[in-house]
């Protein structure tokens, strides 16, 4: 572990006059956010956007996050967002361009001078189309020289609740690019996946596609899932979210955001 970089990072934050971070209450926004809000106090904001294509669930864990650490911090709500209505494949540039745009309007209401998220060294080696808009719009990005794993460490080194957090990215990721979805399918997503982690899988994707609905989970819960006693009641319960479809389990496990 590379201490010389959290102290790095900490002179950073500190030579900015003010500061806010795109928070969406996973690991690496709420690295940055703890670190930031120490260091600058009321010049620190943390916003979160709120869409309907973000579950309820981490929306609620980043408000609980920022009252547990004492962080300053704002829901900022976007209704739909049209020109992502049929999940376009530059969906993600369409949705992070949307969500920083509305991140400005709000600093400069608020008269702050920098915006950053929480892009990590690991971000810049994927398929990222929301970098693109980083790039294009100027937002701040302090954790490009971490990786994923040295930003969970600092984490535990600072007691955040949030160090062995799983990746949760938006609902949208979950159907097919090109689908025109409607708001009951956002929502039965979110349902079924609720249902699971209250099931205690806690790492769990319910993908669908139109009509089906594919579970993914890491190899090591496939067996588990199988043999819990309360099997038979949680795919009757995931039944009722869906029409005629099929209740399906991926073998091939979780694959990030690779899509039917």
């Amino acid at each position: 572990m590379n201490i010389e970089k959290l102290e790095n990072l900490k002179q950073n934050i500190s030579n900015l006059e003010n500061l806010i971070v795109a928070f969406s209450g996973g690991v690496d926004s709420s690295f940055l956010s703890k670190v930031a809000s120490d260091l600058l106090g009321k010049k620190f904001l943390a916003i979160t956007i709120d869409t309907m294509y973000m579950s309820r669930r981490e929306i609620n864990e980043a408000i609980n996050f920022a009252k547990k650490y004492k962080i300053n911090h704002k829901i900022v709500k976007i209704k739909n967002i049209k020109s992502i209505e049929n999940n376009p494949k530059n969906r993600c540039y369409l949705c992070k361009k949307e969500i920083f745009l509305t991140l400005l309007n709000k600093a400069c209401e608020l008269g702050f001078s920098n915006i950053a998220d929480g892009t990590n060294k690991d971000d810049l080696n994927e398929y990222r189309p929301g970098l693109k808009v980083i790039k294009e719009l100027g937002i701040l990005s302090p954790l490009k020289e971490f990786s994923k794993l040295e930003i969970r460490e600092f984490s535990k080194i600072l007691n955040l609740e949030t160090y062995n957090k799983p990746s949760s990215p938006c609902l949208l990721t979950r159907m097919p690019h090109d689908y025109k979805f409607s708001t009951i399918e956002i929502n039965s997503i979110e349902n079924i996946e609720n249902l699971l982690k209250k099931s205690g899988y806690k790492e769990v994707r319910a993908r669908f596609d139109g009509k089906d609905i594919k579970i993914e989970m890491p190899y090591n819960q496939m067996a588990v899932f199988i043999q819990d006693r309360n099997f038979k009641n949680i795919i009757k319960s995931i039944n009722n979210f869906i029409e005629n479809g099929q209740i399906l389990l991926d073998l091939k496990g979780m694959r990030g955001e690779i899509l039917f």
